[in-house]
């Protein structure tokens, strides 16, 4: 068994690997354009501007926005309240966020009588997608840190204070609902899927948990709406506009051509997991590890892999499709094969290993490493992101525009939404295709710069790359 001052040198290693694998993005500026969205309507919240239940991106676009539950940006508000609206607030909360869940991971880990953490920690952020999303500030992120809390107090249910952990287990879900709705409700499968493979109760038993479990979940909502009319109008608002509209006018949101699209992705984004896994299986084959040691954790394997599967299968039922809509599954893949290995690991991580030269090279590496991963972030932080030109071109547009104004845009640029978010988060501005509201402001493409748009107006020199400001006469 592994001492607990040699631990510590596991995690530097995975906590230091994850940070350089993600070191090019973790603080530089810019990000996937759902996180840019999400951080300029968090920092809009936090300036008064829209409220918890009426969330505002611009005034052109969203002036209203309905389009997600509120509390994930309500909570990254939190966050530019308190420490700021600088660029880097929008990464420190999405790497918050990841830096919660494995706290969580390890506290389920623990909770199952599990040894070697780090395993688990260092299959779950070897998943792309994860690692990815550690930069771009998904609204999936926020969720997985609910929907771990769920399974946790869920598991404790099982062993102490049954109504308690069941009341607390709901209420994560509901806020897992109010951070990104439906697909934070996979773990009301759990209680169902403890008892189909360990069998640990009765059947009546184990409904009686489910339907307290639902009960807890839905009737804090139901209570929230009777208290606050207009949380109700938001819910509402975002069920006929996600929910029954992608149901229902499936061809306008259709993004794959699939259905199994999703299961494709979840197997492709789990490569790397079943390739370290492999790899260990390996070195345990040559150490002559007895395979059979492994079968004696399957159940509790199948466990977490059933878990997370509730969690990718029900997306099949749309086109609407995205590989990081399974991102709170990812924690649950990861502890079925870390599970199922741990034996292994505790047998290739034996006393006499740890007194080797090797672990005692180890040890001084993965400080190293560790001390790597905290310094090149910082170092790369001025260093060119994502969208290294459109940002360059947005603050020197944004350095003339004044804050909050509306400017008119034709209609190419404004499908970019990237660039739209970049401008509302960092300046307020609104972009405004219709060339009948004559704005102070226009913005075009250079390419796409035509004569009739110079009539009373005057270009000025803001040394972009792409685009071109104009000013009325």
């Amino acid at each position: 068994m592994l001492k607990e001052s040699n631990k510590l040198y596991l995690y530097f290693f995975v906590i230091g690997a994850i940070l350089l694998v993600v070191c090019q993005a973790l603080l530089t500026d810019g990000m996937f354009m759902d996180g840019v969205i999400y951080s300029a309507i968090a920092n809009n919240l936090s300036n008064g501007i829209g409220s918890f239940w009426n969330l505002h991106f611009s005034q052109t676009l969203w002036p209203s926005f309905h389009e997600h539950p509120p509390l994930a940006i309500g909570m990254q508000s939190v966050f530019y309240t308190l420490l700021g609206h600088s660029r880097y607030i929008d990464k420190i909360y999405s790497l918050f966020t990841f830096v919660v869940s494995g706290y969580i991971i390890l506290k389920i880990w623990k909770l199952n009588k599990f040894k070697n953490g780090w395993f688990v920690l260092l299959l779950w952020l070897s998943i792309p997608l994860v690692s990815w999303a550690i930069s771009n500030n998904v609204l999936e992120n926020t969720v997985t840190i609910f929907v771990l809390l769920s399974v946790f107090f869920l598991l404790k249910s099982q062993k102490q204070k049954e109504y308690l952990y069941l009341l607390l287990s709901g209420i994560m879900l509901t806020l897992g609902f109010l951070s990104k709705g439906f697909v934070a409700f996979f773990p009301l499968s759990l209680p169902f899927i403890l008892w189909l493979v360990n069998r640990p109760s009765s059947f009546l038993k184990m409904m009686k948990s489910s339907l307290l479990l639902v009960l807890f979940t839905f009737l804090p909502l139901f209570i929230l709406f009777l208290i606050f009319p207009q949380s109700w109008e938001s819910i509402s608002t975002y069920l006929k506009v996600q929910v029954v509209n992608g149901l229902t006018n499936i061809q306008e949101v259709k993004n794959v051509d699939s259905n199994f699209f999703i299961i494709e992705r979840m197997f492709l984004e789990l490569i790397p997991v079943i390739g370290i896994c492999l790899i260990i299986m390996v070195v345990g084959f040559i150490f002559k590890f007895k395979i059979t040691s492994i079968k004696q954790e399957f159940k509790t394997s199948l466990v977490y892999l059933l878990l997370g599967l509730t969690g990718v299968l029900p997306i099949m039922i749309s086109t609407k499709q995205s590989g990081f809509y399974i991102m709170a599954t990812f924690p649950f893949f990861a502890m079925a094969f870390a599970i199922l290995l741990n034996k292994l690991i505790i047998f290739l991580f034996d006393e006499k290993f740890l007194k080797t030269k090797r672990f005692f090279l180890f040890k001084w590496f993965s400080i190293v490493v560790f001390i790597a991963g905290l310094i090149v972030p910082i170092y790369l932080s001025q260093t060119g992101g994502r969208d290294k030109e459109k940002l360059s071109d947005t603050y020197k547009i944004l350095d003339v525009v004044p804050k909050g104004a509306v400017i008119n845009a034709n209609k190419g640029l404004c499908l970019d939404w990237t660039l739209q978010g970049y401008f509302s988060r960092y300046g307020e501005v609104s972009l405004d295709t219709n060339f009948n509201h004559k704005r102070d402001y226009i913005l075009a493409y250079k390419d796409q710069a035509q004569d009739s748009l110079f009539h009373n107006y005057l270009e000025i020199k803001v040394d972009a790359i792409n685009y071109v400001l104009l000013k009325k006469k």
